[in-house]
């Protein structure tokens, strides 16, 4: 059982990311999607808005059921680091402000996060905390900035084994 985590910021393609994975015939999911894994509440339990948390034993079933194949977790939660021992890598989405910026300003969904107000603000001030935190973690950095196809191949040459007949001999 394996599973990979691809974290970074609202906007840096997450969500898109999982999307193409699922096409390639892996087992990929939003995490955000999947209202079992990832809670929108505090430590009191009320509700919020910023980060989920995710709930250990959810995760675990999750990365059962996908097993033998290696399950991708698309996302990030306040409680990461907790769970952190059940990815044998994680991967860092990374994009710069502007880019950031105009992701967010072009998003066609249902909600403001992160186009309006306080939202917008606690974003531009979490991109650099989160990536580095996730840096200093030793999470694998791919520049989230090129173009989708070339951004899922940069994650899936890092963790698909090599066949061997194309192992150096």
């Amino acid at each position: 059982m394996s599973a990979v985590q691809i974290a970074g910021c609202s906007g840096a393609g997450k969500s898109t990311v999982a999307a193409m994975l699922a096409r390639r015939g892996l087992v990929s999911i939003d995490a955000d999607a999947d209202p079992l894994l990832a809670r929108f509440v505090d430590p009191s339990g009320a509700a919020v808005a910023k980060q989920p948390t995710w709930d250990p034993a959810r995760l675990d079933e999750l990365i059962r059921a996908a097993a033998p194949a290696t399950l991708y977790v698309c996302s990030g939660a306040d409680n990461q680091q907790a769970v952190a021992d059940r990815f044998t890598q994680v991967f860092l989405l990374e994009i710069d402000e502007p880019t950031m910026l105009a992701r967010l300003d072009t998003r066609q969904e249902h909600h403001d996060w992160g186009r309006i107000g306080e939202t917008r603000e606690y974003l531009r001030h979490k991109l650099t905390v989160l990536q580095d935190h996730l840096r200093s973690s030793g999470a694998i950095v791919i520049d989230a900035r090129r173009p989708l196809d070339q951004v899922v191949d940069a994650i899936l040459c890092r963790t698909l084994p090599i066949p061997p007949q194309s192992r150096p001999s």
